[in-house]
């Protein structure tokens, strides 16, 4: 018989926020400190989005160059203060040309900005996955998330896609292009610990991208960019990685997705051989970490009015 699904429960709500990434919470922070009911799902166990999952540095903060001038303030603000009080945060100057970068641990990030939404108001529902909305005419009246429970439909005055590949849009029909041709490149970032930090930090840019050269010239190794990054974190004997590279994907396609996952945990492994093997301070490196998921740059670009 042709499938058929039953609203397992429904949930009303002022506003929606699908998607608890830095800026899902930061929206449905805002709404809450504002008065209004809000509710944000999130398909993880945790909020930050790219923020906790992926990477370890905010940018943006300051105008690129020398001369940093702070451009961000409000939520934002009240984040890297909280990390600061915990001693979680390091101003690294004018990063590869990006402006100054603000560099965290994540898992202290974790709790922060969960703490900053509950203590805002914001009703967290988490494991949730939105996959089609409700709509009455041209308008969104709500969305079907799936849960562990059953299909939960959450009605609301206000809804923000917060998804990142701008899920909730696509589903209500608003008109789309996927990236081009030129689509960025994903990447799956790694933590490596029982680094001896004093050492690497003293390896310049040029000097790790030559010793790459070198490791690749030698056959043994398969690291498919040879550029790539590391650099401090406030917690002792870590660097963090930016390395690998996964080209030619559309991450909305699950299966294309799947093989990113695989394929950039396999660059990550090669890429933290060629750091113990080929550069000082990394002769005792181990894994620290993997990226929660890996890191998707572009997908869905959505038509605005």
């Amino acid at each position: 018989m042709p499938y058929q699904a039953n609203i397992s429960q429904v949930v009303e709500t002022d506003v929606l926020v699908v998607g608890g990434g830095s800026a899902g919470a930061t929206a449905a922070i805002a709404a809450a400190r504002q008065g209004a009911k809000t509710l944000l799902v999130e398909r993880y166990g945790f909020l930050g989005g790219i923020s906790t999952q992926v990477l370890d540095t905010f940018y943006g903060f300051y105008t690129p160059g020398t001369q940093a001038r702070k451009v961000i303030g409000g939520i934002p603000d009240d984040i890297v203060a909280a990390l600061a009080d915990q001693g979680k945060v390091i101003y690294r100057p004018n990063t590869y040309g990006a402006g100054q970068g603000i560099t965290y641990d994540p898992q202290a990030l974790k709790i922060i900005w969960e703490r900053l939404a509950q203590q805002a108001g914001v009703r967290l529902l988490y494991h949730s996955f939105v996959m089609d909305v409700v709509t009455i005419g041209e308008r969104i009246t709500g969305v079907i998330a799936a849960t562990k429970a059953g299909l939960l439909q959450i009605n609301a005055k206000t809804i923000i896609d917060a998804s990142g590949d701008a899920d909730v849009a696509a589903a209500a029909g608003v008109p789309f292009e996927f990236a081009g041709e030129q689509v960025q490149s994903l990447t799956t970032t790694f933590h490596l610990i029982n680094v001896d930090v004093e050492r690497a930090a003293k390896v310049s840019k040029n000097d790790l991208h030559e010793r790459m050269a070198q490791a690749i010239g030698s056959g043994r190794y398969d690291l498919p960019r040879r550029e790539g990054s590391v650099h401090i974190n406030p917690l002792p004997g870590v660097m963090v990685t930016n390395m690998t590279r996964v080209g030619n994907i559309d991450a909305t396609d699950p299966f294309q997705l799947t093989q990113a996952e695989i394929e950039g945990r396999r660059q990550a492994e090669e890429y933290a051989r060629f750091l113990v093997d080929w550069v000082p301070g990394y002769e005792h490196a181990d894994m620290g970490a993997l990226s929660h998921q890996i890191g998707v740059r572009e997908s869905r670009r959505i038509f605005g009015d």
